[in-house]
């Protein structure tokens, strides 16, 4: 049973002293974080600030004890948060029982999908969803959430942030109507906020912010003066739930379900990754996967909304020295006592500072930087997050999140299909002879072999780039009769790129040449063998090697060209032939005799 448990959670033969004393102390800081992320990620999802807090005390430790990473910490999401706003605003009341109970149900379909996506191992598709489709998604998000916290932080009436054009028209007014008390008391969480995270960066800021905003509220007694107040919180103990699954609600849900859960488990597996690369953990995606599946499964039954991986708190995790999983497990503990004894100061904490505490979290993960990196080094990852980042402003979250992961697709796609054909021969330097490029290093090439190395994918999406590049060769000047195909990088072959390899070969030996193979991978060779090329090339025209391939081929070369031939590409061609010279007799005047 130990050996059993140590299979599926290694981490337990790490637990110490030492290990425990760090877990704790990296549990304390990160439960001071999730009490202002939570009352802040709520308000952004259309629900009660309690919400927040049960999504931040039963989903972590789901994920980590069933999930892949030792460090990541799950929890409420700016993203997600967003995300499930948008969903259901449409359909339900903010705030309404109605509104609740369909995050929930919302929750749980997400987890079964993320469930399933990891059971049947598909986790792995998500690395060929580009990192850009993230950045432009939750830039998208946060410009939106930043937006859509002005009204509150001001105490106006403010457009929804999607309706951009009449927003940005209200926004003029909204500046001159604003609560002046509101003003004040956002103005100064601001304040604060800024300050200690400029001058004392490992300060809870924005748990100090918010508690002096309520100060400064209760101070000026703001409830009274249209300050909007959060209001107490009926309980800290995450009451058990029952998911509706009507079928009218979920065949209404569920096009969002899918969003969710995508963006759930892209969320947290960029974060698990970049958290890998610090502590040099391996990650199981499909295992994460499941994690993120069975905490939102399990979560949804105590009145968790849809969680995802936290890069702020997993940061905060690691940089706390953090050991093991039990930091996670401790931090939950920990923001239940603290909310215990706190929840009824909730009561007296304004709108306004909750709002600019929103503001601040949607500010920061505005990816400005790595927008730039991608105008500087890559084009078809800037229109990736462009194209994200666009379609979540301008139409939906969902809709800029299908656009980019589209496209993003696409772009692969589009690079599959263009595998990489180059014509090789030997090059001499001071460390020896290589095969290189011979347009890029500009090598002479024998007249009579090219050695053609291909490189990528042959299969139906390549064949008509492969059938331009070859008879692109076949028009150039440096095309030989014989070709030799250096078949190492070919990573797929399927039954349309044999049919297009056939075709090559008796092409080439009609024109009166000939094709050969050098395949060093028996993978290669079944496949080669099953699409009937092995019979069609023939036995003798295939080597293992390049060296032995020209040892075997020179011999059957045309002799007399090989003779008149002056670059002696090869060792192994044979020596050329010297024209013999003209004996020349020339008289010596000082020996001619009278």
């Amino acid at each position: 049973m130990k050996s059993l448990l140590l299979g599926y959670l290694p981490w337990l033969s790490q637990v110490n002293g030492s290990s425990l004393r760090a877990d704790m102390l990296a549990a304390l800081t990160g439960a001071s974080l999730a009490i202002p992320q939570g009352v802040a990620f709520a308000a952004i999802a259309g629900l009660p600030p309690q919400y927040g807090f049960y999504c931040a005390l039963v989903a972590p430790v789901i994920a980590i004890l069933f999930g892949s990473s030792w460090h990541m910490v799950c929890g409420p999401t700016t993203a997600i948060s967003a995300l499930l706003f948008a969903t259901l605003q449409g359909h339900f009341e903010p705030g309404s029982a109605a509104f609740i109970e369909a995050a929930i149900t919302l929750t749980l379909l997400a987890g079964v999908v993320q469930i399933v996506l990891g059971a049947v191992r598909l986790g792995n598709l998500s690395n060929f969803v580009s990192h850009a489709v993230m950045v432009g998604f939750i830039t998208g998000a946060a410009l939106l959430i930043v937006l859509s916290q002005i009204g509150h932080a001001l105490q106006v009436a403010m457009p929804r942030p999607e309706q951009i054009l009449e927003y940005v028209l209200q926004l003029p007014n909204a500046l001159v109507e604003a609560n002046p008390y509101a003003l004040a008391i956002s103005g100064l969480t601001l304040l604060v906020a800024l300050s200690l995270k400029r001058w004392l960066p490992g300060a809870p800021h924005y748990l100090i912010a918010m508690v002096a905003g309520a100060l400064l509220g209760y101070g000026l007694d703001a409830g009274n003066k249209g300050v909007a107040l959060v209001g107490e919180l009926p309980s800290v103990i995450p009451p058990l739930a029952m998911p509706s699954l009507s079928f009218g609600l979920v065949r209404e849900l569920a096009p969002g379900t899918v969003a969710l859960a995508l963006v759930g488990v892209l969320e947290a597996i960029s974060i698990a990754q970049a958290i890998s690369l610090k502590t040099g953990q391996k990650i199981d995606v499909n295992r994460e996967f499941i994690g993120q599946g069975l905490s939102n499964l399990g979560g949804a039954f105590f009145s968790s909304y849809m969680s995802s991986g936290s890069f702020t708190r997993s940061g905060l995790n690691v940089e706390s020295g953090a050991q093991t999983p039990l930091a996670v497990v401790f931090a939950s503990a920990f923001l239940f006592l603290i909310l215990w004894f706190i929840a009824p100061l909730f009561a007296h904490l304004p709108i306004p500072a909750m709002a600019s505490v929103i503001i601040l979290v949607g500010w920061r993960l505005i990816a400005v930087q790595e927008l730039l990196h991608y105008a500087r080094t890559s084009r078809s990852e800037l229109a990736i997050a462009a194209t994200t980042l666009l379609g979540t402003l301008l139409i939906s979250l969902e809709f800029g999140l299908y656009a980019g992961v589209i496209l993003s697709l696409a772009l692969f796609l589009n690079k599959t299909a263009k595998p990489n054909v180059r014509v090789l021969a030997p090059l001499h330097t001071e460390k020896g002879c290589y095969f290189h490029n011979v347009e890029r290093f500009n090598i002479k090439t024998c007249p009579q072999i090219n050695f053609i190395r291909l490189d990528g994918p042959v299969y139906f999406g390549s064949v008509e780039y492969l059938n331009r590049q070859f008879q692109a060769l076949i028009n150039s000047d440096v095309n030989a009769p014989h070709w030799v195909l250096l078949c190492r990088g070919i990573s797929l072959l399927d039954m349309q790129g044999a049919h297009m390899l056939q075709q090559l070969i008796r092409k080439k030996r009609a024109a009166g040449g000939d094709v050969h193979l050098v395949i060093r991978y028996f993978w290669q060779l079944d496949r080669f063998r099953q699409f009937g090329l092995l019979d069609e090339i023939g036995e003798n025209n295939i080597y293992p090697g390049k060296g032995i391939a020209i040892k075997e081929l020179v011999p059957k070369l045309d002799q007399q060209i090989c003779a008149n031939c002056d670059k002696r590409i090869f060792a192994e061609c044979p020596p050329a032939v010297v024209e013999p010279q003209p004996l020349k007799i020339i008289s010596n005047p000082a020996s001619t005799s009278n």
